[in-house]
């Protein structure tokens, strides 16, 4: 989860608008909601502002945001897992569509035996 992503979800489990967090540091709407979705960067005495507003320790947002880079990096080493078992499963598929071919009588008796629609 990025830090826009934390302190939109902070931001609204506390019932806090953008409007008032923009107008109490200085900034416009627009530009806070930029922030939050990661479409504009966040100076630190911004955060630090925005962190005494939602009453969180800007310590603890900024470390929980890391943990989600570890998330990243877990959910890509699964998906390079399932790649690989990917893999494997289509070379059995290969295999057992060559055996069926061999021992069947090639594709028109695999197609035989399914039925038609």
């Amino acid at each position: 989860m990025s830090l826009g992503d934390q302190i939109r979800k902070i931001r609204l489990k506390k019932g806090i608008s953008q409007q008032f967090i923009a107008d109490s540091i200085g900034i416009s709407q627009s530009k806070f909601n930029r922030i939050e979705n990661g479409k504009s960067n966040i100076l630190l005495n911004d955060l630090l502002e925005i962190c005494q507003i939602l009453r969180i320790n800007y310590i603890e947002l900024i470390q929980s945001n890391q943990s989600g880079k570890d998330n990243v990096d877990e959910t890509e080493a699964e998906i390079s897992n399932l790649c690989k078992e990917i893999k494997s499963l289509k070379s059995e598929v290969i295999e057992i569509k060559e055996h069926l071919y061999s021992n069947r009588g090639g594709v028109n008796t695999l197609r035989a035996s399914f039925p038609k629609f």
